[in-house]
């Protein structure tokens, strides 16, 4: 027999609960659903009173959607206008002919936008302009040393850093969702392989960093050809602690495809850019490759500073950036507690979820962005928290996409619905991967209400775009409720 709870809710709401009632019992007979879990929760905001709800209590995998308690806790222990900064320092002296006998230092200071080519304020030529101007400023045009990058901000020194989390899989850490995050990052940690095959039949892959001119790491090929007519399927598979990439997989004949892939050493190519731009604008770095004395003794040139978190945090959920998402979730840990591996911070966002008074028996967070499997919450648990994150940061569900937003993960959400009407009402963030779709967001109805929404299926086979129809009605009906 199938149980479904309806909160007392408004008198005024009982047609369209039950409408949804009705269409939630159609979602749980769907035979792809067989053997599934499923779970949902609607809560009015201004009330906090159950409008619907079905198993909330069950834990679930939340996958992108936990990115929504990162993201608010940013806004809680951080403020809308904190920005990430990046430090660069010099050490020695500056001879009266401009040169620098000493090192230029740059010490990330976890700032995932770094050269990103997403926010024009921190794109590589702004940043590495800044970083010429400053030195000319400081008549240095000639440094005797070396260019050092320190990425240890997070979790120590690259070598032993804590890049990506134990429980990622690994067909996720080679591809540019999965690169894991540093102390010093740069353009997303990611770049471009062209794959392509030539005339006799050879798989040709040409890996492009950011810019050209960077020797390449190891790249294998092991990709099969297939008809030109059908859909490639190619992955990338590395890891942070070998300087070696296997492209995997099978791409139709005669057809060019870009494939995304992690950049698991950022702080090197970093530097190297660094130089090369210097050098482009006339300040010539001498002796890079010896072994100069480090001088703690060291003065500040300037200090590269991220947009606001505000535009972090809307980027973050727009395009569920699990890079920013890691990096807000370490960063904050980091400022309050000193440490940031994902242990430490794991247990800094359980506290500070609990200062909010909310029941942490219910989730279990081991990273920031959602990728880890270990991850769970419950759908009761999700409407508890989104409600009390709107009361404290009353415009939270602006850093939200509403469906058909361009360049974000709704952008095709309710494509085939008209009501732009609708749309505009809708604030959601969603979470996939396999065997998950979940949705979970702020939904303003027509009587001006505004419902908690957390809608959650976990362990489904059939393919995605089978079930995201039948959400996107469900969805759609919460809006209409008047």
């Amino acid at each position: 027999m199938i149980f479904l709870s309806i909160g007392t809710g408004l008198t005024s709401q009982v047609s369209g609960e039950k409408r949804i009632q009705d269409y939630v019992n159609t979602i749980i007979r769907d035979k792809n659903l067989k053997g599934s879990f499923f779970s949902i929760k609607l809560v009015n905001f201004e009330t906090g009173k159950t409008i619907f709800e079905y198993k909330p209590e069950l834990k679930m995998i939340p996958a992108s959607i936990l990115k929504l308690i990162t993201t608010g806790a940013g806004f809680v222990n951080l403020g809308e206008n904190y920005t990430f900064k990046t430090s660069v320092y010099y050490d020695g002296t500056v001879s009266a002919d401009s040169l620098l006998n000493g090192n230029l230092y740059i010490a990330g200071g976890g700032d995932p936008s770094l050269c990103s080519k997403n926010f024009p304020e921190s794109a590589p030529e702004t940043v590495f302009n800044k970083i010429t101007c400053e030195l000319k400023r400081a008549g240095i045009s000639k440094i005797n040393g070396r260019i050092i990058v320190d990425d240890s901000y997070f979790d120590g020194t690259y070598s032993t850093s804590e890049t990506v989390h134990p429980s990622w899989e690994w067909e996720d850490i080679g591809s540019y969702y999965g690169t894991g995050v540093h102390g010093l990052n740069f353009c997303e940690n990611a770049f471009t392989a062209k794959i392509s095959c030539n005339e006799s039949g050879e798989i040709l892959v040409a890996p492009e960093y950011p810019y050209t001119g960077l020797a390449m790491p190891e790249i294998v090929s092991d990709i099969r050809l297939i008809h030109r007519d059908s859909i490639p399927y190619i992955m990338s598979f590395s890891s942070p602690l070998a300087d070696r990439y296997i492209i995997r997989g099978e791409m139709p004949e005669g057809k060019e495809i870009s494939l995304d892939c992690a950049l698991h050493n950022p702080s090197g190519v970093f530097e190297f850019y660094l130089r090369s731009y210097l050098d482009s604008r006339g300040i010539t770095v001498y002796n890079h490759d010896s072994d100069s004395v480090l001088n703690r003794d060291r003065r500040l040139l300037t200090e590269i500073e991220s947009p606001p978190y505000r535009e972090i945090a809307k980027f973050t959920n727009y395009v569920s950036s699990n890079l920013f998402a890691d990096a807000v979730f370490k960063n904050i840990s980091k400022l309050k507690t000193g440490e940031a591996s994902f242990a430490k911070s794991s247990t800094y966002m359980n506290s500070s979820l609990k200062t909010l008074k909310l029941n942490t028996q219910d989730i279990r967070i081991v990273d920031g962005s959602g990728l880890s499997r270990h991850n769970f919450m419950t759908a009761g648990f999700m409407c508890e928290y989104l409600r009390t994150i709107k009361l404290h940061v009353p415009d939270f569900h602006l850093s939200l996409p509403s469906p058909g937003t361009d360049k974000s993960t709704l952008r095709y959400f309710m494509s085939s619905y008209s009501s732009d009407e609708s749309k505009k009402r809708i604030f959601l963030k969603s979470g996939s991967m396999s065997g998950v779709l979940n949705y979970a967001g702020y939904v303003f109805n027509k009587k001006g209400e505004t419902v908690c929404l957390a809608i959650m299926i976990n362990n489904f086979t059939c393919k995605t775009k089978e079930l995201r129809s039948r959400l996107e009605r469900l969805v759609y009906l919460v809006s209409e409720i008047n």
